[in-house]
């Protein structure tokens, strides 16, 4: 069979499944949404709230700070970092001053103006006071991933704690911030945000106009513009409406694949393969007159119409030539067409033998015996 172009309708179909799943998928995860309690998605069920009233005086200067950064700067030739904030706080009972500058955050002791950049014993330590209640806490493990995700310096370690919601504690160790705490819940949340906003590049941002959204409206755009074009080949083709100056039903002869009459029927203007199958199955279709299954093929004996872009990419070249057509692409016309094979013809015997058995066991047993 000769592979066409992807005409109008098989586009439509594509397009269709494409967008119609992500409706789904958006619809679904907007219930979820309305429906789950906001409390099991929550990530910080068992975090403690940080202690900011206590504050130590810290015993080194900020400006000394600041000057042994820009000297550092000028001795290393570093890239000048803009200081955008600064914050005196208390980490693990000690002073701290927090900087935030154009390259990341960094904290300083203030005790021994040294740069903080926490062990694994004081980044435990750290995780214990943020979580709420008794359990295990796995050793810290360096996570590059989390980093990204949370705007975290290269030294951003995730800590385990092992219990039933399966929280995950993560923190910088070069500003000494709990950056954020994960369960089962909120990482189910995450998923549900993903889905939702069809968010399915992690390097989006928090953009909703990002390449993902984009597409599926584009997407929904050509669906728009091929169901359109569909109607409109349907409408000129008489699918729906007969164009034609005569409303009145033809008589059509129905051959066997060897030419011999099988039955006459008189049809209503209409789709060919519908009027065939109006009162019963004579031809065989999988996808409903869609033109794509092929089964439907029939030959026109006298004068066949022309191709269709269906036809001409499911039909070989000598076919076409013979006057078979797909059925469900061509009304009905007064003529002769014949079925193609003998599995339709196999078809028709079966219909016609289940018609003729409904039709005996409708009559009464005084029309039985005229009959016989």
């Amino acid at each position: 069979m000769r592979i066409g172009m992807i005409n109008a309708r098989s586009l439509h179909r594509i397009l269709g499944l494409i967008v119609g799943a992500q409706l789904i998928i958006w619809t679904l995860t907007g219930l979820a949404f309305n429906l789950i309690d906001d409390r099991q998605l929550d990530a910080n069920t068992m975090r403690t709230k940080p202690d900011s009233t206590t504050l130590i005086k810290p015993a080194v200067a900020l400006t000394q700070i600041v000057s042994e950064i820009t000297d550092q700067q000028k001795n290393n030739a570093i890239e000048q970092m803009n200081l955008k904030r600064v914050e005196l706080a208390t980490l693990l009972e000690r002073p701290i001053y927090r900087l935030k500058t154009s390259n990341g955050t960094f904290a300083f002791w203030g005790d021994t103006g040294e740069a903080v950049n926490l062990d694994n014993e004081q980044l435990i330590r750290l995780a214990r006071q943020s979580y709420q209640g008794e359990t295990s806490l796995s050793e810290p493990i360096l996570d590059k991933a989390a980093a990204q995700r949370y705007g975290g310096s290269p030294a951003f370690y995730r800590i385990d704690a092992l219990d039933e919601q399966g929280t995950q504690i993560f923190i910088d160790g070069l500003s000494g911030q709990v950056k954020a705490h994960e369960n089962q819940g909120s990482r189910f949340k995450q998923l549900l945000f993903m889905l939702h906003f069809i968010d399915y590049f992690p390097n989006n941002g928090l953009s909703f106009n990002h390449l993902a959204t984009q597409l599926i409206a584009f997407a929904a755009l050509l669906l728009g513009l091929s169901g359109a074009w569909v109607l409109m080949r349907k409408l000129v083709a008489g699918d729906y409406v007969s164009w034609g100056t005569s409303n009145s039903e033809g008589q059509l002869t129905l051959l066997s694949p060897d030419g011999e009459p099988l039955e006459s029927l008189i049809l209503a203007p209409g789709n060919l393969l519908d009027g065939l199958n109006q009162d019963r199955s004579r031809i065989p279709s999988q996808c409903g007159g869609g033109g794509q299954c092929g089964m439907c093929r029939v030959r026109f004996v006298e004068q066949a119409p022309q191709a269709t872009p269906e036809e001409q990419a499911r039909l070989k070249q000598e076919h076409l030539a013979q006057g078979i057509r797909l059925s469900c692409q061509h009304n009905c016309h007064q003529g002769k067409v014949a079925l193609t094979s003998r599995a339709q013809l196999r078809f028709w015997q079966k219909a016609q033998g289940d018609a003729e058995q409904v039709e005996s066991l409708a009559q009464t047993p005084c029309e039985r015996k005229r009959a016989s």
